[in-house]
């Protein structure tokens, strides 16, 4: 099982090469228009299906609001098997807000190039939602200095109750979404913007890091047999990275382009 982990990084540690292939992963699934294809996955999120859990619950299941993290962790496993689907040795990377080196202005670069990106914007094309929705993702990021910092981490890391970490870490999670803004800030619409995915892998990583701690700490049963809708996963099936193929490399570790 080891030697077919897959390493999820950080977008500050990909090569030249791994953000080639992260490119061409989106950009293969963002021109898929049936339910294998990026919009359909986005969908999922808010707008047309609205099956995501944040904070005000969700009526399908109790309003249980402790659902956020193992819902998006069947989320972010979809998404990434479409990815492997078009370019079978890409993994999401994690975008490391916390980071404050001379090289971060905010989004990195990665997200902002304007040239052929995919990981720039999506053309959404919803004509038949109301309102319809048929346009490019736009994005209005604030103050770099007002992006979550590692002390905000390590607080929330430091709650061992279950529910009390899930709180404090979905904060964090809505802090960056409103900083993002355009389309990240609305939760019909966020799912459709490139710096989602990896965004949500750093809330990903960050409770799997409280798990290296904790292990699933006080997570209450009766959470464990509800279905992650619409995927084929119920909580207990989520609650094992290494289950789900994948593992998180280090860090902060400065990886040279080419080495």
């Amino acid at each position: 099982m080891a030697n077919n982990i897959r390493i999820r990084a950080g977008v500050h540690n990909l090569t030249d090469p791994q953000v080639s292939d992260l490119r061409q992963a989106y950009g293969g699934l963002q021109a898929i228009s049936d339910n294998r294809g990026y919009q359909f996955l986005a969908g999922l999120h808010g707008v047309p299906s609205w099956y995501c859990w944040h904070h005000q619950g969700n009526s399908r299941v109790a309003q249980r609001m402790e659902i956020f993290l193992p819902w998006h962790r069947a989320y972010l496993y979809t998404f990434e098997m479409g990815l492997r689907d078009r370019v079978a040795d890409v993994t999401l990377p994690w975008w490391d807000w916390t980071l404050r080196s001379r090289q971060q202005s905010g989004l990195p670069t990665i997200f902002t190039d304007a040239s052929n990106n995919p990981l720039l914007k999506f053309h959404v094309n919803l004509p038949n939602t109301n309102p319809a929705i048929v346009r490019d993702t736009g994005r209005d990021p604030g103050d770099p200095g007002d992006l979550p910092t590692q002390d905000d981490v390590d607080t929330a890391l430091g709650r061992t109750d279950w529910t009390d970490f899930c709180s404090a870490l979905e904060d964090i999670h809505d802090n960056v979404h409103g900083w993002v803004s355009g389309d990240m800030g609305v939760i019909g619409t966020a799912a459709y913007d490139p710096v989602f995915w990896c965004h949500h892998t750093m809330i990903d990583r960050i409770w799997w890091l409280w798990q290296v701690r904790n292990g699933n700490g006080n997570i209450p049963t009766d959470l464990l047999d509800v279905v992650l809708a619409p995927f084929n996963f119920k909580v207990r099936d989520v609650l094992n990275v290494n289950d789900l193929g994948y593992d998180y490399a280090a860090g902060q570790v400065a990886i040279p382009v080419g080495g």
